[in-house]
């Protein structure tokens, strides 16, 4: 889930500023969302408990998501900006 959401956002950002998000960015509001919800669950009364392994689990999805930018705005902005002969 976290990783569609990162790879969604960094679409967006790149979309919305017509070039490469800064990905590092991407990533750190990924995770920050991922803890944000953990913090919830021990806050709220929701019969979930806040697990580590599960912050985990959200930081990889969006690391891998931001492989996936990083492949992608490699191909788009890269043959984008070459001058066609």
């Amino acid at each position: 889930m976290f990783g569609g959401w990162t790879f969604l956002y960094g679409m967006f950002r790149a979309f919305k500023m017509n070039k490469k998000p800064n990905l590092l960015t991407v990533f750190f509001l990924g995770t920050m969302y991922g803890l944000l919800i953990e913090v919830l669950q021990f806050i709220l009364p929701t019969n979930r408990s806040p697990e580590l392994l599960d912050f985990i689990a959200d930081m990889t999805g969006a690391l891998v998501a931001i492989g996936v930018l990083h492949v992608f705005f490699k191909k788009i902005f890269s043959t984008s900006t070459e001058p066609t002969t």
